[in-house]
């Protein structure tokens, strides 16, 4: 018979990156709790010889305790630090942040890029799940480290309008004649519109596809169909012909067209404030030749192209380098090139960082290890490395610094409210 987990009474003695309570038990890693906090904590499941759980009581709370907004935030992995001053949540980040860069330390920390805490969020991945028990779909996040979806009726995370639709997608997938073939939801939103795109793995009837467009029509949605790989998505509702949503940089009289699938970053309020601070730091003026490595649609690219003499965007993906072409003739910018390539193979010196004086750093969580390889030996004078993942960017930072850079300045960037997620810019010149 299997061993009933039973609650437990712990001391927190610190906080996890990854976002949960420490104890002196080296194995009890405990949801739902902070440093210094006593905790009634119940184990509910056991990973690579761990055991989590999560607080059922708080017998001794934090001064930065605060009431969750979401209702089922202590069971929902779309967030994993509600019950955390927000605050307190970005002084947590920046000291993770200091931390993580202290063989390589840079002269002084920016102040952090904060935005909204609540409906910030533009994209997302909502799971969709028939449960026989309950005979009903759920729509969602992910249960902390359980493949359950959490059953809730509203998001506090994600943008209007599809905050308040998983009650009503539920709803709209029961009715299909197989909501049991229909295992995820993908979520886009941009500055007038929003677009869902359903996964399915059977074919739909004309009945299904009439209660989609029916519902998209409703709750006027933007409705996509992927019935395989990504090339087969297709736009269901309405039938316009626009194939794209549309975000804006005000300040930089930029907008920019975008796919629902395309790579776009999450806070679109914090988005705006990090390209205006980080073309700041980058001091781009109208005689630099800029290089975006990882340049995506242009997001950071033509925003420096509104400044700068010449920019040169390089992306491994074709169709984020097509839409970035096409973003730039949009905005009738002519003084940029965008070319598809491999930032992470090894090889001689780039093209583009002979002719840059300037370069800007995008890369995923795994860095730009290769670029800052190249970049320490050339005579690009500032560079201004955006990072989603601290530890890569300690690393290349260590690089840059070897090959002659003044680390000049780091902070945090509050992209992820209420995750562990630790985004941050830094600046480096010679």
């Amino acid at each position: 018979m299997k061993k009933r987990f039973e609650p437990v009474n712990t001391k927190i003695v610190g906080l996890h990156k990854d976002g949960y309570g420490i104890t002196e038990d080296p194995k009890l890693c405990v949801h739902g709790a902070l440093a210094g906090e006593e905790v009634t904590a119940l184990p509910f499941t056991r990973k690579k010889q761990k055991i989590f759980a999560k607080t059922t009581a708080v017998l001794e709370a934090s001064v930065d305790r605060c009431v969750p907004m979401c209702p089922v935030a202590a069971d929902c992995g779309g967030c994993s630090l509600q019950h955390y001053d927000p605050q307190a949540q970005i002084e947590h980040k920046q000291t993770f942040l200091v931390d993580t860069l202290a063989d390589t330390q840079p002269a002084s920390y920016f102040p952090p890029l904060t935005g909204p805490v609540s409906h910030y969020r533009a994209k997302g991945r909502l799971g969709v799940k028939y449960v026989d028990k309950k005979e009903r779909v759920l729509v969602g996040f992910r249960e902390k480290l359980k493949p359950y979806i959490t059953e809730t009726t509203n998001c506090f995370v994600l943008r209007k309008p599809v905050s308040d639709l998983l009650e009503p997608l539920a709803r709209l997938i029961e009715s299909l004649s197989d909501p049991r073939t229909l295992p995820q939801i993908e979520v886009a939103i941009g500055d007038a519109n929003a677009a869902l795109v359903f996964r399915h793995l059977n074919e739909l009837d004309d009945n299904d596809l009439e209660r989609l467009k029916a519902f998209g029509a409703a709750h006027e949605l933007h409705v996509y169909l992927q019935p395989g790989n990504l090339e087969t998505v297709h736009k269901l509702w309405p039938a316009d012909g626009i194939e794209r949503l549309q975000y804006a940089l005000p300040d930089f009289d930029l907008t920019f067209d975008f796919h629902p699938m395309d790579f776009t970053q999450i806070n679109p309020e914090i988005n705006r404030k990090m390209v205006a601070k980080a073309i700041e730091y980058l001091d781009v003026n109208d005689a630099d030749c800029v290089f975006d490595a990882f340049c995506g649609i242009g997001n950071f690219s033509l925003a420096m192209a509104r400044r700068a003499k010449h920019v040169i965007g390089i992306e491994a993906s074709i169709p984020s380098v097509e839409r970035a072409k096409s973003n730039a003739v949009k905005n009738s910018l002519h003084n940029t090139e965008f070319y598809v390539a491999d930032l992470f193979a090894e090889g001689p010196d780039m093209p583009a960082l002979q002719q840059a004086n300037k370069v800007l750093l995008d890369p995923p969580r795994s860095g730009a290890f290769e670029v800052c390889k190249k970049l320490a030996s050339s005579k690009v004078e500032r560079v201004v490395y955006v990072s989603c993942n601290p530890e890569t960017l300690a690393r290349d930072a260590e690089i840059l610094v070897a090959g002659g850079y003044q680390f000049d300045g780091a902070g945090v960037i509050d992209m992820f409210p209420h995750t562990t997620h630790v985004e941050s810019i830094a600046c480096f010149s010679k």
